[in-house]
């Protein structure tokens, strides 16, 4: 088994990246799976929240990864970082992307902007501002 990385991650969701060949038949076969911890942004169990989730995989995985154009387009977004060594998910997040869509809103996510409500059935257009 090749040395360790570490893989950081910005991502609301667990990604399973998977490889494929194509069987003669044209059939899909999965060749190779790497899973990616996400669940930055999203209250765990405990009520932590954290900002950034560390996986650590090895270099053989790590060289998988870098095939896949999902992983890679992640990490061209900056949703995704290697390094070499451990460190704090948290301080590592604070350099990456953490607009992830599918991330929970939080009170800071409607600041300063226009907000959609439903009100007795219809959809209406608040600002914030006028309402408080």
């Amino acid at each position: 088994m090749g040395k360790s990385v570490h893989v950081f991650s910005t991502l609301a969701c667990d990604q399973r990246y998977t490889s494929y060949v194509t069987s003669p038949g044209g059939v899909p076969v999965v060749t190779n799976e790497v899973l990616i911890k996400g669940g930055a942004g999203v209250a765990n169990d405990r009520l932590i929240t954290p900002q950034g989730v560390h996986t650590e995989v090895t270099e053989e995985a790590l060289a998988e990864l870098e095939k896949n154009p999902v992983f890679s387009m992640h990490k061209r977004n900056g949703f995704i970082t290697v390094q070499q060594r451990r460190a704090d998910p948290d301080k590592v997040a604070t350099d990456m992307n953490a607009k992830d869509k599918s991330r929970p809103f939080t009170p800071a996510d409607y600041l300063d902007k226009k907000v959609d409500a439903v009100v007795s059935g219809r959809t209406k257009v608040l600002d914030l501002e006028d309402a408080a």
